[in-house]
């Protein structure tokens, strides 16, 4: 069964200004590309019931939730998330929002399907940025 929306983590809130700057040292390198590979193996999968959360390089991990409601979604950019297309998702539902919606690749993508979702089902409180 295919999913209704796959959001993605970016990689570039990843990169870190003083593991750049010391490239040349090993772990740095190391570590900076550990996290970006780990970025890219986060996924995240919307289906008419239920989120499945993906993640782990060496260590798979999955995750599922039930898509039990939401009352509003906004969006947090930086100039850089801007300029990237990555940044935050900020999802007001009941209960806890245990998914981490930080640093996503098009954030406006994941608002206009929650906010789909959320108009779906009856909801009207979507707060527009």
């Amino acid at each position: 069964m295919q999913p209704n929306y796959t959001a993605r983590k970016s990689a570039v809130p990843a990169l870190s200004f003083w593991l750049i700057l010391f490239f040349w040292l090993v772990i740095p390198l190391i570590i900076q590309i550990v996290r970006i590979v780990a970025a890219r193996a986060y996924v995240i999968e919307f289906y008419d019931e239920r989120i499945v959360v993906k993640s782990g390089i060496l260590n798979k991990k999955e995750r599922q939730s039930v898509f039990s409601g939401v009352f509003m979604v906004s969006v947090e950019q930086s100039l850089g998330g801007q300029m990237f297309g990555y940044g935050n998702v900020v999802v007001d539902c009941p209960g806890k929002w245990d998914i981490d919606t930080c640093g996503i690749k098009d954030p406006r993508g994941l608002k206009e399907y929650l906010e789909r979702y959320i108009t779906s089902r009856g909801v009207v409180n979507v707060v527009q940025n």
